[in-house]
């Protein structure tokens, strides 16, 4: 049984918060998802994008944002260079969520994705929580508001520990299963991290499919995942070149679009 999170505390005094109902963070969003939440949303109609991105395979610190986005990335090679390659699911939609109602209030409430559960608290425990950076009002924070973090003890609030230990885990857990949904869908061209995102549009009937062989199937070893790096820059694909590994421009025509990180 998995223990709730306990946020790594980074505050002088309690972050004390609670929900208004105002629907800011249900408005235009990218929503993380896991391969099982991601069957969930495409059979209830939404719609759902892989993003993808690669980083040079070395050790890093325990603890860093490096240490945790590869401890949950799909190990692979570009040529000769070993890589791993982030596949972020995420559920997506212009406007306002399919699934607020016009009181604000969630319409999938039981359902809903991990990462509506954790908002505002924040998945990596190498990032603190800033309510200035967060949508929500400033109404929903301070005051006599439940007590959301505690400088001692951590996240306070079970729900949202649960839900981090949640979306935590199954990162991990579905290593595997992205390897395998990477295949299946023949992704073989991602951005270099922190630069872009090659974000891949199948379409939902054939995202679906695989997704759920992915879910269904008895867990295996992946056969070896080989990827082109993607960039607009003329100076990054030398510099992946140099790398020995295997570089190419963006080619919307293979299926999906480029994300830039930079302006």
């Amino acid at each position: 049984m998995n223990m709730p999170s306990r946020q790594e505390p980074d505050f002088e005094s309690a972050l004390r918060f609670s929900c208004t109902a105002c629907g800011r963070c249900c408005h235009g969003l990218r929503l993380l998802l896991s391969l099982s939440e991601a069957v969930g949303w495409l059979e209830h109609g939404g719609r759902v994008e892989l993003l993808c991105d690669a980083a040079p395979d070395m050790p890093f610190a325990e603890g860093s944002g490096e240490a945790y986005r590869a401890a949950r990335a799909v190990p692979a090679t570009s040529q000769a260079l070993p890589v791993t390659v982030a596949v972020l699911l995420t559920a997506v939609f212009d406007g306002p969520c399919p699934n607020l109602g016009p009181d604000m209030l969630c319409g999938a409430y039981d359902r809903r994705p991990n990462a509506c559960r954790i908002y505002p608290a924040e998945i990596r425990p190498d990032r603190r929580i800033v309510p200035e950076e967060k949508l929500c009002p400033a109404g929903a924070w301070g005051g006599t508001q439940p007590v959301f973090v505690d400088p001692a003890s951590g996240m306070a609030d079970p729900v949202t520990a649960v839900a981090i230990t949640g979306a935590r885990t199954a990162g991990v857990e579905d290593v595997a299963g992205k390897a395998m949904l990477m295949d299946l869908l023949g992704i073989d061209q991602v951005a270099l991290a922190n630069e872009g995102y090659a974000v891949w549009k199948p379409a939902s009937d054939a995202l679906l499919s695989a997704l759920r062989s992915v879910v269904d199937s008895a867990p295996i070893d992946p056969r070896p995942i080989h990827v082109q790096i993607i960039s607009p820059r003329a100076q990054t694909r030398q510099m992946i070149v140099e790398a020995e590994g295997a570089d190419a421009a963006p080619d919307p025509a293979r299926g999906y679009d480029y994300l830039p990180l930079f302006a």
